[in-house]
């Protein structure tokens, strides 16, 4: 197999071809992935800025984990005292998520829009910080706006919601839950994504 070509996103090695063409396989096979290839270091970088992880314990929540590629990231930016809780469906990349090793967190293969039930399963009672992966266009109009309900009711007073998605279809609905909505942009991806930062 010839090296990867995609610089600043993979190693350039036969592996970095084996993950990306391992996403993008789960892309076509599920349509619930929400994109072709693992994030990259910039948006994992970019997100975890927006989650401003310098209280001490916080609480953090992952909609969409996938096999853990932003997931590791947040571990190694998490307060001493923290704790996360991880939630794929997709049971290919959950069997990678869950090797993960870190007493910190929890995993779960399960389905978000039941949260409130997987939250009470893992006594999860409020977040801090809920971080979303999870494609919102596969969600019906009535969906979105039930899954966001539920997402600000488990946060905290002064909680966020941070969601990173190519589209910004989420905007207004965000400000109809949110008190304040702060968007940026990350070109170093593939593809490029907004990342959205909605204040409780």
């Amino acid at each position: 197999m010839k090296p990867s070509k995609v610089r600043g996103f993979f190693r350039d090695d036969s592996a970095a071809d084996e993950k990306l063409f391992s996403y993008f396989k789960y892309f076509m096979d599920d349509k619930g992935v929400a994109s072709v290839t693992p994030s990259s270091k910039y948006l994992a970088a970019r997100v975890i800025r927006a989650m401003d992880l310098k209280s001490p314990g916080p609480v953090v929540i992952e909609y969409g984990a996938a096999d853990g590629v932003l997931t590791k990231k947040i571990l190694d930016n998490l307060p001493a005292g923290g704790s996360m809780l991880a939630i794929e469906l997709n049971r290919s990349l959950f069997a990678s998520l869950k090797r993960l090793s870190d007493p910190r967190l929890k995993t779960c293969q399960g389905d978000v829009r039941g949260i409130e039930a997987i939250a009470r399963r893992f006594g999860v009672a409020r977040a801090d910080v809920i971080v979303s992966g999870i494609p919102f266009a596969f969600l019906s109009g009535r969906g979105r706006h039930e899954f966001l309900v539920k997402t600000a009711e488990l946060l905290k007073p002064g909680g966020r919601f941070v969601a990173y998605q190519v589209t910004t279809h989420l905007i207004p609905l965000l400000k109809d839950y949110f008190k304040r909505v702060k968007t940026e942009f990350e070109i170093r991806n593939i593809p490029p994504h907004f990342v959205f930062t909605a204040f409780k």
